[in-house]
This record gives C-alpha cells, structure tokens and sequence, in this order.
C-alpha cells in the first residue's frame, strides 16, 4: 500500500474499514498498472481532494454508494474522472450504471474504458447519487439503531415504528411554488417506478430530473395505513387515490414544522446533519464516471 499518489498507475481508493475492504484488496494485490490507497475516511477524503487538484485524469474508488457519493462530491466540476469497482452491500449506483460487479471486470473497465456524464442531485451542499429522504424513514432509522443495543432487529424495528407514530411530525414541502405538509420526502436522481414490483427502481425510459414523492397523511395511524399499502399494492395506484403526490422537478425545498435548525436526512443510506431548509438540485452535468459501452451493457 502507499500513502503518497504516484504518477502513471491509476490510483484505487479504498476506504480501509469498509466491510468488503479486504476481499476486494486481496483481489488487486497483483493486478497491473493500479496503485492501491487503502485509508481511513478522513485520510481517503484528503487524498482524492489531492488527486483532483493535482489534476490527475482518473481515479478509481471501490466501496457502496455512501463511500462513491463522497467521492463524487470532490470528484464533481472538475477535469477527473471517476472509475467504480463495487465494493458495497446493495450496490444501487454500479448496477444502475452497469459496472461489472466482478472486481477483475470491474478494474478492466476502470482501466479502458470512457467516461459518460452522469447526473446527481446536491441536498445544500451534500452530494448524493441515488436517493435522499427526509422525516419518517430517518428517524425511524435513528430511533431503531438506538434499539438494536438492547433488542433483537425485528423487535428493534416494531419499536422504532410505534415510537415514530408516536411522535408524529410533519414537513413543509414547495411543489411549483405551493406548499405541501407530509411526514415522508423521497426524492430520487430520474423518474421511479411506482408498481409492484420494481417498486422504487430507477425506470428505464424514465424522465430526467429529481422524482419528488410525498405522502398525504394527517396522523401517525393513516400514515402507518399508506406505508403498508404502498408494500402491498404499489404507489401507483395510491397516487391515484390522491393519497400520494409525485413529480419530476428540478428543486424541492423542505424544511421542517418546527423551530429546528438543523435536521437529519438520508442520502444514499448515509444519515446527515444539515442546515434547514433544504435545497434540492437536480445536475445533469458535471460528473463524469466510467461506464459500459451501450453494446456492452445490453442484456
């Protein structure tokens, strides 16, 4: 491993307590032409921030979508690309972008192939690359890692769902300059599917933008009704019913019902504190990733 970039290998950044670290190492360990940084976080930070300003053409980074997503942020608006060897649990931005999940595919990849601009979405000044949500979801999240300590996953969870209908709070939430009151924001980079059941999925021939998706409830119990809906029927067909509102915008704002400075929100299965309110962006450009060749990635 080296702690100083090189010239002429690509560099690999790999961040060193990530869960797959170790395999996905063991597997470049003899692999031409790279030069592995396996690092803390804070160290990885600082050494792709190097990368860029050194003005390094391209740079490969093996972990999941919160660890890409950090990259991405110092990696956006500048003159480097960015090359992905999956090294995460779920995977969500290789597979959408149809990086090889094989290492040994994935590197050769990284190593020939073009990069294509990709858009993202900026949350005030946090980059994300799938999807963000705001209210329920993330404190249903906080409140059953808290529970986790002391009780069993399922259980943890049945808890963290009762405590958050307990404490029901609702969003503020400007769709074309109206404003809408839900317990729930979703916003995702390209249209979703709202059926059953690719529920959620990026769709194929999807518009472009951020795909804004709120409930309409008015307590803890009717929002507790629409979420199980929404798993047993879809979205689709809630929407419909007026009971969810969806839309493909280019901003969202959202701030809290409340006094609260700063609010926690998801991005890319990250929890994050930030400022309110939140400016959601939606950018086309900017971002230049490696990815398949369209005759490549067909199916």
């Amino acid at each position: 491993m080296n702690n100083k970039l090189t010239n002429g290998d690509l560099p690999v950044f790999i961040n060193k307590f990530g869960g797959t670290a170790n395999a996905v190492i063991k597997q470049l360990e003899k692999a031409p032409g790279i030069t592995v940084y396996a690092l803390p976080p804070d160290e990885m930070t600082e050494a792709i921030q190097r990368a860029v300003d050194r003005g390094l053409p391209r740079i490969a980074v093996s972990g999941g979508d919160g660890t890409l997503a950090l990259a991405a942020g110092i990696v956006a608006n500048s003159n480097t690309e960015m090359a992905i060897l999956p090294g995460g649990t779920l995977n969500h931005f290789a597979k959408r972008l149809n990086i090889p999940m094989d290492i040994q595919a994935a590197l050769q990849l990284a190593l020939t192939g073009t990069a294509s601009q990709i858009p993202f979405g900026m949350v005030n000044d946090q980059l994300f690359l799938n999807t963000s949500s705001v209210g329920a979801y993330v404190t249903f999240v906080q409140t059953r890692e808290k529970l986790e300590n002391r009780l069993p996953y399922f259980v943890a969870s049945v808890f963290a769902a009762v405590r958050r209908l307990y404490h029901f709070r609702q969003l503020n939430v400007r769709i074309d300059n109206q404003w809408s009151r839900t317990p729930l924001v979703f916003v995702g980079i390209g249209e979703r599917e709202l059926q059953l059941p690719r529920l959620g999925d990026n769709k194929h021939t999807g518009e472009t933008g951020l795909h804004l998706i709120i409930l309409r409830c008015s307590n803890g119990w009717s929002a507790l009704s629409v979420a199980i809906q929404a798993m047993l029927r879809g979205a689709d067909p809630l929407a419909r019913e007026q009971q969810l509102e969806h839309a493909i915008l280019q901003t969202v704002e959202v701030t809290p019902h409340s006094r609260k400075k700063w609010v926690t929100i998801s991005a890319d299965g990250e929890l994050i504190r930030l400022m309110a309110p939140l400016h959601y962006q939606f950018h086309s450009h900017g971002l230049n990733v490696i990815t398949p060749a369209e005759k490549d990635s067909a199916p």
